[in-house]
C-alpha cells in the first residue's frame, strides 16, 4: 500500500516557544546563578532605597501653583520626544544574526518570535512612565501631592510612546526631523508661564490601547531592513559598556548620522589652513542638528533644579550641563584626536590641529554659560566663568585621552576582589577633573 503524503511529509513546524528553547544558551550551574540572583537583589535594594528617598523628598517639596504644572508638562513631553527618538535608533524591535534566521526563512509565525522583545519593551515603557512623576515632580516641585491616576497614566503614556515607535518602524517613516521640531518647542515653553494644570493624565489609557494592539498586528509584517537596523548599534553598545569605552560606540553612531545624512555638497574652502579647519568645523556642527539641540535643550536645567529647591546644588549642576553641552559641539576635536591616519593626512602640526578644533567648543561654552547666567538664580558670574573654563577643559582631556590599556596589573586590598588601578586612573581621565570643579562651585557658590 503506497504512503500517504501526510505520512512521508517532514516533521511538524517547530513554534516559538520551541524555537526559543533552541536558541537559549545553556543555564550555568545553580550556585552561579543564585549568587548572580543574590547581586542583582542587592543592586536593586540599594537603588530603590535611593531612588524611594529621592522621590519622597522631591514630592514633599512644594512648588508654585500652575508654573509648576507648566513645567512638568513641557518636561514630559520633552523626554517623550528623547524616550521615541532613543527607541526609533534601536528600532526599537530588532533581532541579531542568530535569530534573524528564524524570523525570516523559517515557517515559525514571526510574531510570536518577536513578541517577548516587544512585551519587554512594553514594560520598560511602563516603568519607565510609571517613575516619571515622581522625577519631574521630585525636580520641579508640586502644588499638591499627586494621585494614583497620575501615575497610571504616566504609564500608560510610556505604553503609548514604545507602541507608537513599534508603529512607526512599520510604516518606514523617519521622524527624526520633526520630532526634533518638537523637542525644540517644547525647551521654548519651558521659558514661558501659564496657568494651565495638565496632571490628570488617565485619559491616556483608553488611547494608549488602540496603539498597542496596531503595534502587535504590525510584528508580523517586519522585514529584514526593519529588524536589522537596531541589532548593530545594540552590539555596539554591548561591546562599549563590556569594554569600558564609548568610542566604538560614537563611531558607529557617526556612521549613521552619515548613512542618513546621503550626500552634501562640496564646496572649495579658502583661507588659511586654521580658517579652513574652524570652517569645516562649523559645518560639521551644522550638519548634526541633535548636537546643537541637546545644547539648546540644556538650557533652563540648572534654572529647573533652582526652582525645585535645590540651591545648593544649582552652581554644580550649571557645570556639568555646561559640559554635556560643550561636549556634542566637539566631535571634530575627538575625530582628530582619535585618528592618527587623519592628522598625517592634513599635514598640519597638531597643537594647530587641537587648537583649531577648540573653537567651536570654547565659543559654545561661552554663549551658553553667559546665556544660562543671565537667568540662573544662585549662578554667579564667576562660578559662569569657572562652568566655560572647566567644561572646555574636562572636553579636551577627555578627547585627548589615548587608547585604553587593558593590560595593567590589579592589586587586590582584600575587599571585592582584585582592582585594577591603571586602568581605574584612565577612566578618571576627565571625571576626576570635573568632580574637583563641582567642589570648587559648590564652595564658591
Amino acid at each position: 500500500m503506497t504512503p500517504s503524503v501526510a505520512e512521508v511529509s517532514d516533521p511538524a513546524t517547530p513554534s516559538a516557544a520551541e524555537v526559543r528553547r533552541r536558541l537559549r544558551r545553556p543555564p550555568p550551574p545553580w550556585r552561579f546563578r543564585l549568587a548572580r540572583l543574590y547581586e542583582r537583589l542587592v543592586n536593586t535594594a540599594i537603588a530603590g532605597a535611593i531612588g524611594w528617598g529621592l522621590a519622597f523628598k522631591g514630592l514633599a517639596k512644594t512648588g508654585q501653583a500652575g508654573a509648576s504644572e507648566w513645567t512638568a508638562l513641557w518636561l514630559s513631553v520633552l523626554a517623550a520626544v528623547v524616550l521615541l527618538k532613543v527607541l526609533l535608533a534601536f528600532g526599537p524591535v530588532f533581532a541579531g544574526r542568530d535569530r534573524m534566521f528564524w524570523v525570516l526563512s523559517s515557517p515559525v509565525d514571526r510574531a510570536a518570535l518577536l513578541s517577548p522583545r516587544f512585551l519587554g519593551l512594553l514594560g520598560f515603557g511602563a516603568a519607565v512612565g510609571a517613575v516619571w512623576p515622581a522625577v519631574v515632580f521630585g525636580v520641579v516641585g508640586v502644588s499638591a501631592p499627586p494621585g494614583v491616576w497620575v501615575f497610571a497614566g504616566s504609564a500608560a503614556a510610556g505604553v503609548a510612546v514604545v507602541a507608537g515607535a513599534v508603529v512607526l518602524q512599520r510604516a518606514r517613516l523617519r521622524p527624526q526631523n520633526w520630532l526634533s521640531v518638537l523637542a525644540a518647542a517644547a525647551v521654548l515653553a519651558l521659558f514661558l508661564r501659564s496657568d494651565v494644570v495638565a496632571v490628570e493624565m488617565i485619559w491616556l489609557v483608553p488611547a494608549a490601547v488602540p496603539l498597542v494592539v496596531v503595534a502587535a498586528a504590525s510584528l508580523r509584517r517586519l522585514n529584514r531592513a526593519d529588524l536589522s537596523t537596531g541589532g548593530a548599534l545594540a552590539a555596539a553598545v554591548r561591546v562599549s559598556v563590556s569594554w569600558l569605552d564609548l568610542a566604538l560606540l560614537g563611531a558607529i553612531l557617526a556612521e549613521r548620522r552619515a548613512r542618513l545624512l546621503g550626500r552634501v555638497r562640496s564646496a572649495r574652502l579658502r583661507g588659511s589652513p586654521v580658517t579652513v579647519l574652524v570652517w569645516t568645523d562649523v559645518l560639521r556642527a551644522r550638519r548634526a542638528p541633535n548636537g546643537l539641540l541637546v545644547w539648546a535643550g540644556l538650557l533652563p536645567l540648572p534654572a529647573l533644579v533652582a526652582l525645585g529647591g535645590e540651591v545648593d546644588w544649582v552652581p554644580a549642576v550649571h557645570l556639568v550641563a555646561a559640559f554635556i553641552a560643550t561636549d556634542r559641539l566637539a566631535a571634530g576635536l575627538k575625530s582628530v584626536c582619535r585618528s592618527a591616519s587623519i592628522r598625517r593626512m592634513l599635514g598640519v602640526p597638531d597643537r594647530t590641529l587641537r587648537l583649531a578644533h577648540l573653537v567651536v567648543p570654547a565659543t559654545g561654552a561661552v554663549v551658553w554659560c553667559v546665556a544660562t547666567a543671565t537667568f540662573t538664580p544662585h549662578v554667579s558670574w564667576l562660578n559662569a566663568a569657572v562652568s566655560a573654563v572647566g567644561a572646555l577643559a574636562v572636553v579636551y582631556r577627555i578627547a585627548t585621552k589615548p587608547p585604553l590599556d587593558y593590560g595593567v596589573a590589579a592589586i587586590d586590598f582584600g575587599v571585592l576582589g582584585p582592582v585594577p588601578i591603571g586602568l581605574v586612573l584612565q577612566l578618571s581621565r576627565g571625571p576626576l577633573l570635573l568632580y574637583l570643579l563641582c567642589v570648587l562651585q559648590v564652595v564658591l557658590g
